[in-house]
């Protein structure tokens, strides 16, 4: 009997095989003839097989593959991937990177997913794995001298590429980025820029220092121009001098 793996679990090294004659038949990779073949096994490879019928259903022994020569390539999934657990069911794992990613939102948790997701995606990765949900506390300016306090959704998770092993597949390893070095590259970049913000809040609260020490050594009687001044620049400072990190999303797994 002749047919075509019509799904393969390379994890489980087993799966479902549609023959000519439309039944599906169960195999196990230790059927096949050559065991140095393995790795050959994807999904539309055409096998040739002896039948067994067993209490479970058809099952293939003594497989061997038609087409030696064929050329496998890689399907890879539509969408972004996630997992809470460190295993995506159905698919290889082509790279494990050590880099964890944060989406934030203060509008829901969907929304810091998918903020989550979407820098992933930018980075190379198709797929999150040991993905977290956690909340934290923003804080600004509330009406007159008060505070206001909100909740902050984030996301996390380890980004890696999946695929599977397919005669349909469109995809070649080189096709795959390297995340490792898409995130260290992405990270040395936002370290600066952190460095950069925080710069520009020293000194411009050195300015306005300096700017509120000649208003006061300079003033003569005229008290309320310094006093007016001095207010002025600190709600300046407070709304204009301020420093963002902008590395704290993209993290190395510990």
């Amino acid at each position: 009997m002749k047919g075509f793996i019509k799904t393969y679990l390379s994890e489980k090294e087993y799966g479902f095989i549609k023959g000519d004659d439309k039944k599906d038949y169960f195999f196990h990779n230790s059927s096949l003839k050559d065991k140095n073949k393995k790795d050959k096994l994807c999904e539309g490879l055409y096998l040739e097989f002896d039948q067994k019928a067993t209490p479970k259903g058809y099952t293939a022994i003594n497989i061997s593959i038609v087409d030696e020569n064929i050329r496998f390539k890689y399907e890879i999934p539509e969408n972004i991937y996630t997992s809470k657990d460190s295993i995506i069911n159905d698919w290889e794992f082509i790279e494990r990177s050590n880099w964890v990613v944060t989406g934030s939102s203060r509008n829901s948790p969907d929304d810091a997913k998918y903020d989550m997701m979407q820098k992933a995606k930018k980075l190379g990765a198709n797929a999150l794995i040991n993905m977290q949900y956690f909340k934290t506390t923003g804080s600004e300016p509330g009406t007159g001298r008060g505070t206001h306090y909100y909740t902050i959704h984030n996301f996390r998770g380890q980004m890696v590429n999946i695929a599977k092993k397919s005669t349909y597949g469109r995809f070649e390893i080189k096709d795959f980025k390297n995340i490792n070095d898409e995130a260290s590259k992405l990270k040395i970049k936002l370290l600066e820029k952190t460095k950069s913000s925080e710069n520009f809040k020293a000194i411009f609260w050195g300015i306005i220092i300096v700017i509120i020490a000649v208003l006061w050594v300079s003033q003569n009687k005229e008290i309320l121009v310094p006093i007016f001044g001095t207010i002025f620049l600190l709600v300046l400072g407070r709304i204009f001098a301020k420093s963002n990190n902008h590395d704290d999303w993209l993290n190395k797994k510990e």
